[in-house]
């Protein structure tokens, strides 16, 4: 099976754990870069400590205290050039029409294949798998 491989450096956030190791594994399997947090403010405190580029934040759309995409607007106020893509178990109805996802914004659902989320983030991140 072909998986669809990178270098950049991918930030992954989802109070689920169990998905978000699996998620961290494969992705550095894929020659990715991962930092990983279990909430939004873990990973605001994360994003500030580190140093280099955060290429992409992979992130759940609804968790508590703060929700993705409002983690997102945070993240890329200081990080602009930071690709987002978010994942749900939810339905594009139970997110749309509340304003929590905007329309163009790039989410995958849950329950997903790894060849489908590799191939998103390629999508997003450009074809230039360096």
């Amino acid at each position: 099976m072909e998986y669809h491989r990178g270098s950049e450096t991918i930030l992954v956030v989802d109070d689920e754990e169990s998905l978000r190791t699996v998620v961290e594994e494969l992705l550095g399997k894929l020659g990715y870069s991962v930092l990983s947090a279990g909430s939004a403010p873990e990973a605001l405190a994360m994003a500030a400590k580190f140093s280099g580029k955060i290429d992409l934040l992979l992130t759940d759309v609804i968790m508590d205290p703060l929700s993705g995409p409002a983690l997102a607007e945070q993240l890329t106020q200081a990080r602009p050039e930071m690709k987002v893509v978010y994942i749900s178990g939810y339905d594009d109805g139970a997110l749309a029409p509340d304003g929590v996802l905007k329309p163009g914004t790039v989410l995958v659902h849950k329950p997903f294949t790894f060849k489908i989320l590799s191939a998103r983030l390629r999508e997003v991140l450009g074809n230039s798998a360096a």
